[in-house]
């Protein structure tokens, strides 16, 4: 996979014709590029679906330390702006996951010219009105999680009941997975803290991109009710509440994801 060049140097990987429109998948905490590899499959026959590893994570560079989520903001900014290149224009589809979700927003908040349509699944705007998930799944992913975190604490708050009762093995292959593939710790003590100091509640209601707000029903470590809120303060957002489905519709229910975004993004142009 190609590095973005720059600082920090970001590995990215892009699938999908070279003149179709751009579309940017960002993950959450931690999150690697092959939990999208179902998006990038369903989507990139008509776009060129673009995944990457955020700062210290993966093949990516790590930042200097006391980063903030407007360097996570920027990093995506500077991402959409080299891929589509000076001659084509700079915005793209933009979907967020959890983490991904809240730099997903701040771009649209501040780089407007960047994002011409905004998804953001399982997150909120962050601040004193947010309704906390599960705490011992967050305490375990924002701090140093080991495999039986992955299997006992996180895995449950990632997908939802229906998910678990029907592949009640995934959680020891992700368990065994994670203890293949280690975070580095450092890199998760600085997405905990760049979430820690973003408060969005205020700017979110300045974002004017078209805005679909996926949120699952069960998701155990960002409540719904986050994802109501969040769609009821910017501006023309449609909610879509995903039914039976936790955290992790990408993973749990990728063929309902795919068709609520088409659904969303083919109302654009009526």
């Amino acid at each position: 996979m190609p590095l973005l060049t720059g600082s920090p140097a970001l590995l990215y990987h892009q699938q999908g014709p070279d003149d179709a429109p751009l579309m940017v998948l960002v993950n959450g905490v931690g999150g690697v590029q092959a939990a999208f590899v179902l998006q990038v499959r369903d989507f990139s026959d008509r776009y060129r679906v673009v995944t990457y590893d955020h700062r210290g994570i993966g093949g990516s560079e790590p930042g200097p330390p006391g980063g903030t989520l407007s360097d996570y903001a920027e990093d995506l900014h500077r991402l959409i702006t080299t891929l589509r290149g000076p001659n084509r224009g700079t915005a793209a589809v933009v979907v967020g996951m959890s983490f991904g979700g809240r730099v997903a927003l701040l771009l649209a908040a501040t780089r407007p010219e960047s994002v011409s349509a905004l998804v953001v699944c399982g997150a909120s705007s962050g601040g004193p009105d947010d309704v906390l998930g599960d705490p011992a799944a967050r305490e375990a992913l924002l701090g140093t999680p080991t495999a039986e975190d992955w299997q006992h604490r996180i895995g449950p708050a990632l997908f939802g009941p229906a998910y678990r009762r029907r592949y009640p093995r995934r959680m020891a292959a992700l368990a065994k997975w994670r203890r293949r593939h280690p975070i580095d710790p450092a890199a998760i003590r600085a997405q905990a803290a760049a979430l820690r100091g973003a408060d969005l509640s205020g700017l979110v209601r300045e974002i004017r991109a078209p805005t679909l707000v996926l949120h699952g029903e069960d998701d155990g470590l960002q409540p719904l009710e986050n994802g109501r809120r969040l769609a009821a303060v910017i501006p023309g957002a449609r909610l879509s509440v995903l039914r039976q489905v936790g955290h992790s519709p990408n993973v749990e229910a990728p063929g309902l994801m795919k068709a609520e975004i088409e659904l969303f993004i083919a109302g654009l142009s009526n």
